[in-house]
């Protein structure tokens, strides 16, 4: 399935930890000059990624009616190379350029999917969603439901909400 919206012409030359090559189709700061990475550090890009429009809140947030699947606004991804939790390994963070956006990437199913599915992808046992003010939605990419092994109330009170 593409990701990038019909049309997407940007593309953006990095070099990675290690001194190995590649281009990737998002800008970084807007931008499409070369980035060299090769240090380790945090690379920023910018997206826009094709959702399927599977869900109410995706429909709704489109305001009227479209086709099968959009392109919704833009996303800004923060890649980590040197994140301390895993050396060899980088993370991912996805952050939706406006409120609006990321309370419809906590509601939407489809973008739940879409996300689970990339972490997939790429060999995650799961990926992280933001919920705005609330902490995070973890989603496993073997369909694991959190509620079916998180207790009732834990230590403290902590527990499923």
């Amino acid at each position: 399935m593409e990701l990038a919206p019909p049309g997407e012409k940007a593309s953006t030359p990095i070099v990675l930890p290690g001194g190995a090559r590649l281009t990737v189709p998002f800008t970084s700061n807007f931008r499409g000059d070369p980035v060299d990475c090769s240090d380790g550090g945090n690379l920023d890009l910018d997206t826009s990624l094709m959702f399927e429009v599977g869900d109410d809140e995706i429909r709704d947030f489109l305001d009227g009616p479209g086709g099968d699947r959009a392109a919704i606004g833009f996303i800004y991804l923060t890649v980590s190379f040197e994140s301390g939790r895993r050396p060899g390994f980088a993370e991912l963070d996805f952050t939706a350029a406006t409120t609006g956006m990321s309370l419809l990437f906590e509601r939407s199913a489809s973008v739940r999917r879409l996300f689970t599915g990339l972490a997939e992808q790429v060999g995650a046992v799961c990926c992280l969603l933001d919920k705005e003010q609330h902490g995070y939605q973890i989603c496993w990419t073997d369909g694991t439901d959190p509620a079916d092994f998180l207790p009732e109330e834990g230590p403290g009170g902590a527990g499923r909400t």
